[in-house]
């Protein structure tokens, strides 16, 4: 009999096992692993939050006619009138006087295009057409100036017709580009 009070002791701890403590300890094993994940998450905030602050007090020390500078190259909107403004500044350098001046933005000629998530650029750009009256030096000092300068344009087209005495008509097409 105590053979049997035994036996009958150990297959109920197994079958307790089995049917309640299992499961439980399977749980534990769960949260466990979930709570390890959570304080990896935790640390990573943690880090990034000290990059950020890292970087947060690097860009203050950047003087802020750097940050200008960097705004003007790559700026965060398409602002026409700046753009005018700016080109018309470089031309009348040379006497070179701009008579028209259109743009177009990308975005509105290519709405029709469907863009994959993973392939979307962080810059637009626009499309500027002018046109101007001059001679052949001023014309390639107002490129060399649109070369040097800071905005970042990309002369697409130039095309010239020849007007009275050595002057010409110039009509040129650049890409300008900002950030989303």
């Amino acid at each position: 009999m105590k053979n049997n009070t035994a036996i009958v002791l150990l297959l109920l701890s197994i079958g307790l096992f089995y049917t309640f403590i299992n499961p439980q300890y399977q749980e534990v094993k769960e949260l466990n692993a979930l709570a390890n994940e959570y304080q990896n998450v935790l640390d990573s905030i943690s880090a990034i939050t000290e990059l950020r602050d890292g970087l947060l007090s690097s860009y203050g020390t950047i003087p802020k006619a750097e940050i200008d500078r960097i705004n003007k190259t790559l700026p965060d909107d398409v602002n026409n009138v700046r753009l005018a403004l700016d080109l018309d500044s470089m031309a009348s350098r040379y006497g070179i006087s701009i008579k028209n001046i259109n743009t177009s933005d990308s975005a509105s000629t290519n709405s029709g295009l469907i863009i994959l998530p993973g392939n979307e650029k962080p810059y637009d750009k626009a499309a500027v057409t002018f046109s101007f009256v001059s001679n052949y030096d001023n014309f390639i000092r107002l490129l060399i100036d649109i070369e040097k300068s800071l905005r970042i344009m990309d002369v697409k087209k130039v095309s010239f017709h020849v007007g009275n005495s050595n002057l010409y008509e110039y009509q040129l097409s650049v890409d300008t580009y900002w950030l989303k």
